[in-house]
C-alpha cells in the first residue's frame, strides 16, 4: 500500500513538471518570440508596442531593428532630442490600437492597415486637459518587406500621424534625401 502511494505522489510530480515544463516552452515560443519567426501584423504590434512605451532615446534602437530602407534610416539619424519629442515626451493618451488589414503584394511584400485610437492632449504651449481632449480615431498603412526570410517595417505609405510614424513635418523626423544603403547590421548576400 505504501508503495502504490509512493508511485502515484511519484506521477503526480512528474505529470506537474511535465505540464509546468509545456507551459514554459508555449510562453517562450508565444511571449519571446525572436524577430525572425514574426509575421508581418507581429512586425508592426511590435514597433508600436515599442514606440508608444518608449521612456527613454536610446530605446530607438529596437524600433531600428525592426525597420529597413528609409524608415531605419530617419530613426537612425534623427537627432535624440528630436526622438525624445516625438517617442517619449508624448502628448497624447493611447486608447488602442489593432491591425484591421493585410494585402500581400508579392511573397516578399505586404502592406498592413492599422488603426489608432488616441486622446489628443493639444501641444506643449497649449495643452489640453485629459478628460477634455479630443478623442482621434486614425488608420495607416505600412508597408513590410521580407529580407532573408525576417519582415521589416519598409516605409509608411498611408497617412504620415505623428505618434506612429513620425516621419512627416509634424513628427519632426525626415529622411534625408539620397541613395538609401545596406543595412550595415547585415552581411551582404553571396552571389554565386
Amino acid at each position: 500500500m505504501k508503495s502504490s502511494n509512493k508511485y502515484r505522489r511519484g506521477f503526480r510530480t512528474l505529470a506537474r513538471l511535465a505540464t509546468l515544463c509545456l507551459l514554459l516552452a508555449g510562453c517562450a515560443k508565444f511571449c519571446g518570440q525572436s524577430h525572425k519567426d514574426m509575421t508581418p501584423e507581429q512586425v508592426v504590434e511590435a514597433y508600436l508596442n515599442i514606440a508608444f512605451n518608449m521612456e527613454v532615446p536610446s530605446e530607438r534602437t529596437r524600433l531600428a531593428s525592426l525597420t529597413a530602407g528609409k524608415l531605419r534610416q530617419a530613426i537612425d539619424t534623427a537627432p535624440e532630442e528630436i526622438i525624445k519629442a516625438a517617442y517619449v515626451d508624448r502628448r497624447y493618451n493611447l486608447k488602442s490600437y489593432s491591425v484591421i488589414e493585410r494585402r500581400d503584394r508579392t511573397p516578399r511584400e505586404t502592406e498592413i492597415t492599422f488603426r489608432l485610437v488616441y486622446s489628443d492632449l493639444g501641444s506643449t504651449t497649449s495643452p489640453v486637459a485629459a478628460d477634455a481632449a479630443a478623442l482621434v480615431t486614425t488608420d495607416n498603412t505600412v508597408n513590410v518587406i521580407r529580407e532573408k526570410g525576417i519582415w521589416y517595417i519598409q516605409d509608411v505609405v498611408g497617412s504620415k500621424t505623428a505618434i506612429d510614424f513620425p516621419l512627416s513635418a509634424e513628427g519632426r523626423i525626415e529622411a534625408k534625401p539620397g541613395v538609401v544603403g545596406p543595412d550595415p547590421d547585415s552581411a551582404p548576400d553571396a552571389t554565386p
